[in-house]
């Protein structure tokens, strides 16, 4: 197996009511909710996993999060927190990135895309295609233009799964059903072992259940496939979830934020 390093990261935090996690369950309930993001270092190129939120979001010290009502919603950034910051934290720039992988292209995972002008986004097609015309309207909001520039970057649209390297150590995976071109990654580090970025196909520990949907969702019947596809992966590779919006990912793997896993 290719020698491999992992590095997660939280792009920001965001104060929600737990129902927009998930729709039947905790309406009135405030959780603190992460968006991760990732970098893989490969013998063949570096590859970042989404690009988190925009760097405007830098605003309120930590202290503050969740506890003004007029912040439920808008994400909450720390300076340093921000794509080139955080490569430079781990001894890489912004030019050493070949691929940014993109799960989706909602607002929240493409903050940074231009930041890494010089990559090659990998999206699925179909997203491609639906950011650019989106025909619900509460998927309209989600596709800030602007940040996804596909006029201006380096887009590879795929259709389908693809073994990025072509040697099984980073497998995209089509995941559509919270939007229609989502992907996941499964990443089979040599020593940690296997590890599926479940993006928004699996939004946090709380939507393993399957009796319970997001509150943000394209195609309700795609998405339940989607996740029963990857609950069977997880199973099968043992692999170990690292979530999007679950505030304790982190902790559960018992992780360090821009700590290498090999």
């Amino acid at each position: 197996m290719a020698e491999l390093t992992f590095y997660p990261f939280n792009s920001c935090h965001f104060v929600l009511d737990r129902s927009v996690l998930t729709v039947t369950l905790g309406c009135g309930e405030f959780v603190k909710s992460t968006t991760t993001w990732g970098v893989i270092v490969h013998p063949d190129g570096v590859v970042v996993v989404d690009t988190g939120v925009h760097a405007s979001a830098i605003g309120d010290a930590p202290e503050t999060w969740g506890t003004a009502e007029d912040r439920i919603g808008v994400p909450l950034m720390r300076l340093g927190q921000e794509v080139p910051a955080q490569l430079a934290r781990i001894g890489l720039s912004r030019t050493d990135v070949r691929y940014v992988v993109c799960s989706h292209l909602h607002g929240d995972h493409v903050g940074a895309h231009l930041e890494l002008a010089d990559a090659t986004f990998v999206c699925q097609q179909a997203e491609l295609a639906y950011a650019r015309a989106p025909d619900i309207p509460s998927m309209v909001r989600e596709y800030p233009l602007d940040q996804i520039a596909a006029d201006r970057l380096r887009y590879e649209p795929i259709e389908g799964d693809l073994d990025l390297f072509g040697d099984g150590t980073i497998m995209l995976l089509s995941t559509p059903g919270h939007t229609p071109g989502h992907q996941s990654v499964l990443v089979r580090l040599p020593q940690t072992g296997p590890v599926l970025l479940s993006g928004d196909a699996c939004w946090s520990h709380w939507n393993l259940d399957e009796m319970t949907l997001p509150g943000i969702i394209w195609f309700p019947s795609e998405y339940v496939k989607s996740r029963r596809r990857l609950l069977d992966l997880q199973e099968q590779e043992r692999a170990r979830w690292f979530f999007t919006h679950d505030p304790n990912t982190f902790d559960e793997l018992g992780w360090v934020e821009g700590k290498a896993y090999a």
